[in-house]
């Protein structure tokens, strides 16, 4: 899947994000197209995928045992993606950059963003008080904008400051939040 995906972002920047097709793809990495789309069912989600998913929800369901809802994806976030993403840091911003400057890969990353915050509102659904359940989509809302937002920064400053610096920071302009357990 890392193959498929860094093979299809340099056709796409070398020849236009229409232009490119699946089987293009699936010709330059050696594999048919319908095995393409066994793990991918559309070319966004190809530059979409995120392989420390996985990771960040392993941290999140750790940390939400043991901190509050805010610190916990707060940490979940940066130990998943901001070491990880200054590691391949070439990489992640020619995508990350890629994903903004691309109508299509930017709605289409909208789109997964409100599939995650859903996703998000009802793992924390399990961990907060009956009483604040209800804010579960507030604090998965506002963790997706501070999330978008650091990685925002981060691709528009050409990563010159670490991403789990800037997640750190988008946390802390909405740390009230912290008080919601």
């Amino acid at each position: 899947m890392r193959l498929t995906q860094r093979t299809a972002l340099d056709l796409f920047i070398e020849h236009g994000f229409d232009e490119v097709t699946v089987g293009q793809i699936a010709d330059e990495v050696g594999m048919a197209a319908s095995t393409l789309y066994r793990h991918f069912d559309t070319k966004e989600a190809i530059i979409l995928w995120d392989e420390h998913d996985r990771e960040i929800d392993a941290a999140l369901e750790r940390e939400l045992k043991v901190r509050p809802p805010w610190e916990a994806m707060c940490v979940a976030f940066v130990e998943g993606l901001g070491s990880k993403y200054d590691a391949d840091l070439d990489f992640q911003l020619k995508r990350i950059s890629y994903i903004y400057e691309t109508t299509q890969l930017h709605a289409a990353a909208v789109e997964a963003d409100f599939n995650d915050r859903a996703d998000l509102t009802a793992g924390l659904s399990h961990f907060l008080s009956k009483k604040q359940r209800r804010t579960a989509p507030l604090l998965a809302g506002a963790a997706m904008l501070a999330l978008d937002t650091a990685l925002d920064n981060w691709q528009q400053q050409d990563a010159k400051r670490s991403l789990g610096t800037l997640i750190v920071e988008a946390f802390e302009a909405l740390s009230h939040l912290g008080d919601i357990n």
